[in-house]
């Protein structure tokens, strides 16, 4: 109910303010376990996707969020759950596998942080082991206009166009269940980020 109230609030707001515009959101495949792969130009992008989609969103959110006692019951609410960052965090990964497992969607971005000037950054393989891991469709998601929204650092969010784009689902069934190195994640990796420049790099709607 909480999520439901927030959720319908924040797209309201992301329609006015932000001129918010999701395109192909049908891709994303209505029932089972689903990572959302966007580029991260800004550090409202989960609650923009959230905004753009009517399947719940889940998202890892660093550990300092949560430290304060209201602030984590907030984001908690909001489906969101604690990561640290700069280290191999065993429960938040293990969080996120059981959560696709249980068929939900998750927000991962492959870059591993906001980019510091809306570009995009060298990729990490973290979206890919998880992934593998949960065998769950990726679906990359081109994310358009945030950075002038709100690029990292800044207070206040400016209005500006945001635009959406999703991509065909991808499934790397060939890997699922089989024994894999850091060759396979690159190529997963390359993969998702291939899609999200062909996203991002394309003229159509």
């Amino acid at each position: 109910m909480f999520y439901s109230i927030v959720h319908s609030i924040f797209r309201v707001i992301a329609i006015i303010y932000i001129r918010l515009q999701a395109i192909r959101v049908e891709n994303i495949p209505e029932e089972g376990g689903v990572i959302l792969a966007p580029n991260h130009p800004s550090d409202l992008d989960s609650f923009i996707l959230g905004a753009a989609i009517n399947r719940q969103l889940h998202t890892m959110g660093k550990e300092e969020l949560f430290r304060k006692r209201f602030a984590g019951f907030v984001f908690r609410k909001l489906n969101a759950f604690p990561v640290r960052r700069g280290e191999f965090d065993r429960e938040a990964i293990r969080t996120a596998i059981k959560i696709l497992k249980d068929g939900h969607v998750i927000d991962m971005y492959p870059e591993g942080t906001v980019s510091l000037d809306g570009s995009l950054q060298e990729p990490k393989s973290g979206t890919a082991f998880i992934a593998l891991q949960a065998k769950a469709a990726v679906v990359p998601v081109a994310i358009i206009g945030s950075f002038d929204v709100m690029s990292k650092g800044q207070r206040f969010p400016r209005p500006h166009k945001v635009i959406l784009k999703f991509g065909k689902p991808l499934y790397f069934d060939e890997y699922y269940g089989k024994p894999y190195n850091r060759e396979t994640l690159k190529i997963v990796t390359e993969k998702i980020m291939d899609e999200i420049k062909i996203l991002l790099n394309s003229d159509k709607l």
